[in-house]
């Protein structure tokens, strides 16, 4: 008995492994060459500018200190001070028509940026904000996690047909680390079962971004309170310093008053200065809400082009497709983006969606947001894929606006949109 569920299990296996491999190529794969540079840092924006460098190359696994590693980088002068980051780089030539996605796989130790065509891609054991040479991963890798590898799967429009160029920088958690390693396996699908997997990452980021921007909130109310409770602290302390100035001047020689008024101007530059600082760090809050709510607002229309893309696919499994759009529908019934896009809009460029609104009350809310795009220096394909519309459509609509505003055609609307 224990035998024929032996020879059973074996001939699952033998009949279900092509299911699970078909469709899939390794564009890149583990023992590859890379170029990578290892000595010392580069600009914080070294993706975008990757030809500035010397490079040199090894194959996959990259590092130092452990027995995978394929090609031994540096890691400076001082095994006791070593470098934060090492830089890696790799350009690939793509047929984007024969792959519906991909899958990254990235082996690191112990944090990463991938980039792809100079743009972020994924970040992988990082903090949110802005990553510098010297930016610390969120934990230290070790033992086991040394060999998982992180894998991602994204949609094929992200590349390029053709030449495209995958650029990582990968961190260490402190300079006395032991090891680093580095690999990444780029592995192209053209079977529609990635379509899960797609859909599974992009309600995963879409989730992430409402957490970042739920994150943002909360601590952007935070510094609201601290800085009205700074306003009304300062406020009482100088009422008090100003009685006691009154007491010392009724007291004292004018030259007394001379150097009190004196301090006081002092004391005032200080309390605006401090005051500038907390609104100017409201206003980068509001930046970054605004960055997020605009990328949340891309990601839902991409949402609706798999939506679109799966309506047309003839699948045995009806159910399993009838659930993915369900998915899909209540992430996009969930619309509330464009309020909020605005309310930041309006606290990074000083009221301007009102002032639009009352220089030109006949926009309707569609030119309104074309206007609030525009200002933004989007390009017409990427406001067309944010409104799904037509990029022809979105060159009408700008003729149209125009024409309401009485614009002189020699004029270009976002030169006029940036004086509002």
């Amino acid at each position: 008995m224990k035998n024929s569920v032996i020879i059973f299990c074996f001939l699952i296996h033998f009949l279900f492994q092509p299911y699970f491999t078909i469709g899939q190529e390794k564009v890149i794969k583990n023992g590859d060459q890379w170029e990578y540079y290892d000595i010392g840092y580069m600009s914080d924006n070294w993706y975008q500018q990757v030809e500035d460098y010397d490079w040199k190359k090894g194959s996959t696994p990259l590092g130092y200190g452990d027995v995978v590693i394929a090609s031994k980088i540096s890691f400076g002068n001082n095994p006791d001070d070593k470098e934060w980051v090492e830089y890696f780089k790799k350009e690939i030539t793509i047929d984007r028509s024969k792959y519906i996605g991909f899958e990254i796989k990235l082996l690191r130790d112990d944090g990463a940026v991938v980039y792809l065509n100079g743009e972020e891609l994924f970040r992988s054991n990082m903090p949110n904000g802005i990553i510098k040479n010297n930016t610390e991963p969120l934990s230290t890798i070790d033992g086991e996690e040394e060999k998982a590898y992180d894998v991602q799967f994204f949609d094929s429009k992200l590349f390029k047909n053709g030449k495209n160029t995958i650029a990582v920088s990968v961190f260490q958690s402190y300079r006395t680390s032991s090891d680093l390693i580095f690999s990444l396996e780029l592995i192209g699908h053209s079977s529609t079962r990635v379509f899960s997997e797609l859909i599974e990452n992009k309600k995963r980021k879409n989730d992430e971004l409402i957490g970042k921007i739920n994150d943002l909130n909360a601590d952007f109310e935070y510094q609201k309170i601290i800085t009205k409770n700074d306003i009304l602290e300062n406020s009482n302390y100088y009422q008090k310093i100003f009685i006691t100035f009154l007491i010392i001047v009724i007291v004292l020689s004018m030259v007394v008053v001379y150097f009190i008024g004196q301090n006081q101007k002092k004391k005032i530059v200080d309390k605006n200065k401090k005051l500038d600082f907390l609104n100017e760090k409201i206003l980068d809050k509001e930046k970054e809400m605004l960055y997020l709510s605009s990328k949340l607002l891309g990601e839902k229309q991409y949402l609706k082009e798999i939506r679109a893309e799966l309506k047309e696919i003839n699948i045995e499994h009806k159910g399993i497709l009838k659930s993915l759009l369900l998915d899909i529908n209540t992430k996009l019934n969930e619309d509330n983006e464009w309020q909020t896009l605005k309310e930041h809009f309006n606290a990074v460029y000083n009221d301007f969606y009102n002032k639009l609104m009352e220089l030109h009350p006949d926009l309707s809310e569609t030119e309104l947001r074309h206007c609030l795009f525009i200002k933004l220096h989007l390009q017409t394909k990427e406001i067309a894929r944010i409104l799904s519309i037509d990029p022809r459509s979105v060159q009408t609509t700008k003729y149209r606006i125009k024409k309401k505003m009485k614009l002189h055609e020699s004029l270009d609307l976002r030169a006029y949109l940036l004086k509002i």
